[in-house]
């Protein structure tokens, strides 16, 4: 089978463009970084080559740049909100969130308090990598997590991970022994404040893509994976959680999303007995990572993050399928393995894929109207009947009881 090419998008008719990246225009690396040498050495942290644009770098900073002015007119009336902007108050904050280490970061996290709608269309629109840390750890922000304990480096889940820390090899720098001393301490970690996830295949995968993207920052890691397992809007403690509960919800949700959308795919699918596990749980547990460029699975990480697990993973995939209709319609369930292996096949189509997700985003109540007719008996099909309605957080912490830390 030949390269796969991502099909042309037509531009979104919403209010929201997203800016198109240069991938031949990267970070300067002529000038030597000596603070940042190791990633400027590996290509990750700020120097991964995710794609420039010139008006990205422009939009962020003239808006991170309108924070700066702390006598401005109040925004909100919330006291804290506002207090955020004057100057006797920033340097405590640094001293009760360590999380936030730069200034950019701070007038980012006040850009997401005081605006958060406009946070995440910012986001949508895209991120410049030199930002895209900060925005990763903003939008999950805990204010008390790098305060609890992170100095354990055994659990019980010790020898599975670092069984598999071994295969880990999804890029260069995890050849470096102190690289891979790093994941064995957030995935330890992990397992330590969430032992009733513990450890599950796929979480080393995700925690790696995160570890690049830091520039090999463990613990700022741990705490925006932390999040991930936390919240209701991520849910992956439902996802690692064992019998995996999530993982079949979000298969039966997109199988019936196929249905709909792009029935001539659907009736393949079923007639060629193409089991979802084969390809949507590979993607789903892995963060996009085990079939993806890497530098494709920032830019969904990018759109999860924004959008949540739910809507984001199924968004990218609806849009994945939607792109290729026509050359799935072609393949067996032999085929279908490899189709979908992008990594392998050196292609790069994670633009394409969510410009396509947001002409036509998936609404919370598709899913709710899925859930009401299933006939499936899983576990989660209760909770997501109120998905996106109130009820639904209550019902969430009864689901995930004893599996958050």
């Amino acid at each position: 089978m030949g390269q796969l090419s991502c099909a042309q998008i037509e531009k979104p008719d919403t209010n929201l463009y997203r800016l198109t990246l240069d991938f031949n225009k990267q970070e300067n690396k002529n000038s030597f970084d000596r603070s940042n040498s190791f990633s400027q050495k590996y290509e990750i942290g700020k120097y991964l080559k995710v794609g420039k644009n010139p008006k990205l770098d422009e939009m962020w900073a003239e808006k991170l740049n309108s924070f700066k002015v702390y006598d401005e007119p109040t925004r909100t009336s919330s006291n804290y909100r506002n207090s955020l902007s004057k100057p006797d108050n920033i340097k405590q904050f640094f001293q009760d969130c360590p999380l936030i280490t730069q200034d950019y970061e701070y007038y980012m996290f006040r850009f997401f308090i005081q605006e958060k709608q406009g946070f995440k269309y910012y986001g949508l629109i895209g991120l410049p990598q030199k930002y895209r840390w900060g925005y990763w750890k903003v939008i999950t922000l805990q204010k008390g997590i790098m305060h609890k304990k992170m100095d354990k480096q055994i659990s019980e889940a010790t020898y599975c991970i670092k069984k598999d820390i071994n295969r880990t090899l999804i890029n260069d720098v995890f050849k470096e022994e102190a690289v891979i001393d790093k994941l064995d301490y957030v995935l330890n970690n992990l397992a330590n404040l969430y032992p009733k996830v513990g450890y599950c295949q796929g979480m080393n995968y995700i925690a790696a893509l995160f570890l690049m993207v830091s520039g090999v920052q463990e613990k700022e890691t741990v705490c925006v994976f932390a999040e991930l397992l936390d919240s209701s809007f991520y849910m992956f403690n439902l996802l690692f959680q064992d019998d995996l509960p999530l993982l079949f919800i979000m298969e039966e949700i997109i199988m019936k999303l196929i249905q709909v959308r792009l029935p001539k795919v659907y009736d393949h699918f079923i007639q060629c007995n193409i089991s979802p596990s084969i390809w949507i749980s590979k993607i789903l547990l892995s963060g996009f990572v085990y079939l993806f460029d890497l530098l494709d699975c920032v830019l969904f990480w990018d759109y999860i993050f924004i959008k949540g697990s739910v809507l984001g993973y199924t968004d990218l995939i609806i849009s994945m399928v939607t792109i290729h209709q026509d050359a799935l319609l072609t393949k067996d369930e032999a085929d279908l393995s490899s189709f979908f292996n992008f990594q392998e096949q050196k292609v790069r189509c994670a633009e394409d894929i969510i410009k396509q997700a947001l002409l036509k985003p998936i609404e919370e109540k598709e899913i709710r109207k899925i859930m009401r007719k299933t006939d499936k008996k899983l576990d989660l099909v209760e909770l997501f009947k109120f998905f996106g309605k109130e009820g639904f957080e209550k019902l969430y912490q009864k689901f995930s009881n004893g599996i958050t830390k």
